[in-house]
């Protein structure tokens, strides 16, 4: 896991502080509980997943069931139709 962080920043020093904090999880966590929380965090759109990410993960239990709940669907809010726009009544 620590990899990925190295891999993100162009100088070495710059992912230490990340990578400590992801490796302090393990204080509170179990390794395999963080490990699995990276691999859940990975599948995402995070390219490295740093202690902001990792955290709500393993305090809401996602990497026990391995999934991220799905976001509620956008009903795109309110739009103004066409007469709006084009000069009608208001």
């Amino acid at each position: 896991m620590t990899a990925k962080i190295f891999e993100t920043v162009f100088i070495d020093e710059a992912g230490f502080d990340a990578a400590l904090a992801v490796l302090k999880l393990s204080r509170r966590f179990s390794p395999a509980r963080l490990e699995a929380a990276c691999a859940l965090a990975l599948r995402g759109p995070i390219r490295s997943p740093r202690y902001a990410h990792l955290r709500p993960i393993l305090d809401t239990g996602q990497d026990k069931t391995g999934h991220t709940p799905e976001p509620e669907p956008d009903d795109g809010g309110h739009v103004r139709g066409g007469a709006y726009y084009a000069g009608g009544t208001r």
